[in-house]
């Protein structure tokens, strides 16, 4: 993709073994996802590299916010993975309907800066 090469990687070190092609394919994924790239990990050895203590090799930006990683112990990766998007799309989904609910009743009074990033909000995330 072009450009991407250029962006911060949010993995910072390698701890798989030497000529490991998968780290690569993990770097390159934090420079296209950054911060909001959720790894939905199978056991193996990019759990080992990945997510061994003291050691992570993945790191934050100023914020403190980077890349989120879970581990499965059991082969069932995409599954889990599904599982975290679902919970995901239904936190948002709740908070959209919580944004309707207070844009809809008059009895909260709010800035016209604060409504309009509201509505905005519920533009962007139909169009997302």
């Amino acid at each position: 993709v072009k450009g991407s090469q250029f962006q911060k990687p949010y993995l910072e070190f390698s701890g798989a073994c030497e000529g490991c092609g998968e780290t690569p394919h993990v770097k390159l994924m934090t420079q296209l996802f950054g911060d909001r790239l959720v790894i939905a990990n199978a056991t193996g050895c990019s759990s080992i590299w990945g997510g061994s203590n003291p050691s992570f090799p993945y790191t934050t930006n100023t914020k403190g916010e980077g890349p989120a990683w879970a581990n499965s112990l059991f082969e069932d990766n995409a599954e889990f993975g599904f599982g975290m998007r679902k919970a995901f799309k239904q936190r948002r989904d709740y908070l959209a309907m919580q944004v309707e609910d207070t844009l809809g009743d008059k009895a909260v009074t709010m800035s016209d800066e604060l409504r309009q990033a509201l509505n905005q909000f519920l533009v962007m995330r139909k169009e997302n």
